[in-house]
């Protein structure tokens, strides 16, 4: 019988066969495999000499064929880690980023300042109590910001969270991994935008769809060919969702409130304007780790209608 290595080094021959690089190839294959074989890394490294088991190979090579054919890695396995957690997807979802944490980041920090605002306000110390943060998340996805955000903030008084989408095979992910990961407050909503949620809201977060039409051609086939178009593509300059998003958002948030994005390379200077056009105040533009602005936060004045 081969060995779990033996077998994981003719799986990477076979993907730098089909062009993959074999550093991408070394990776791609070590993680189909852990994940094959539900291993963490510290496994991978004490037992890999180890025989395979039986139907290793059979399950790992039906794997890297699809991969072959750029097939995702996550779409593969069936799921993603995000924030620490593993989120499940699959093709009516977009594959959570790194960069998305980012505003998961700003979401926290702003969350924490209001509810720290909050109980020290004469209102809040007068009457005892004070009424819970909502928050919206448009185009929720797997649900990865909506669920995080109600899990990271267990140490508050908790928000109202709802989010929404337009694909109903997103949501039946979105809806299984809140349950899975004991995010049940989280209400879904099927639909664009605010998807009928009642308003003001105090929060609104979105990962819209930001690339251009005219970028498909420049996208990496795993992007282009496997992930769901309408959770990438935003017409011709990739801003028709933020454009539309921008004003209901304006007119959704009370006073004080925030509306924060995640947007594309080069699109901050023109989202920026038409942020202050609507009436957005104090916009910050926060950048991912290769020095990109990719998350903007807009503000409501306090006493802005």
């Amino acid at each position: 019988m081969s060995s779990v290595a033996s077998v994981v080094d003719a799986a990477v021959s076979r993907l730098c066969n089909a062009g993959f690089s074999r550093d991408d190839a070394r990776r791609d294959v070590s993680v189909l495999a852990r994940g094959v074989l539900r291993w963490s890394l510290a496994d991978w490294l004490v037992r890999s000499a180890n025989e395979a088991p039986e139907t290793f190979k059979d399950t790992l090579d039906a794997l890297v064929s699809r991969r072959q054919q750029r097939e995702p890695v996550a779409y593969l396995l069936g799921e993603k880690e995000f924030y620490g957690r593993t989120f499940r997807v699959d093709r009516h979802t977009l594959i959570p980023r790194p960069e998305t944490e980012g505003l998961v980041d700003a979401a926290l920090a702003w969350l924490g300042g209001r509810a720290l605002r909050a109980s020290g306000s004469p209102s809040h110390v007068a009457e005892g109590r004070q009424s819970p943060i909502r928050v919206i998340d448009i185009g929720t996805g797997t649900g990865c910001i909506a669920i995080t955000l109600a899990l990271e903030t267990a140490a508050l008084p908790p928000p109202v969270i709802h989010a929404t989408d337009i694909s109903a095979g997103a949501l039946a992910i979105a809806r299984d991994n809140a349950a899975r990961l004991g995010a049940t407050a989280v209400t879904f909503h099927s639909g664009s935008l605010l998807a009928g949620v009642s308003t003001p809201v105090d929060l609104v977060v979105s990962n819209p769809p930001y690339v251009s039409t005219r970028d498909r051609g420049a996208l990496e086939p795993d992007v282009a060919e496997h992930e769901p178009h309408t959770a990438l593509f935003a017409g011709e300059d990739g801003l028709d969702v933020i454009r539309r998003l921008i004003p209901v958002a304006r007119r959704t948030l009370s006073p004080g409130g925030a509306l924060m994005m995640e947007i594309g390379v080069d699109q901050s200077d023109a989202v920026s304007t038409d942020l202050e056009a609507e009436g957005f105040v104090a916009i910050e533009r926060l950048q991912d780790l290769r020095g990109v602005p990719r998350i903007l936060v807009a503000h409501v004045a306090p006493g802005q209608p």
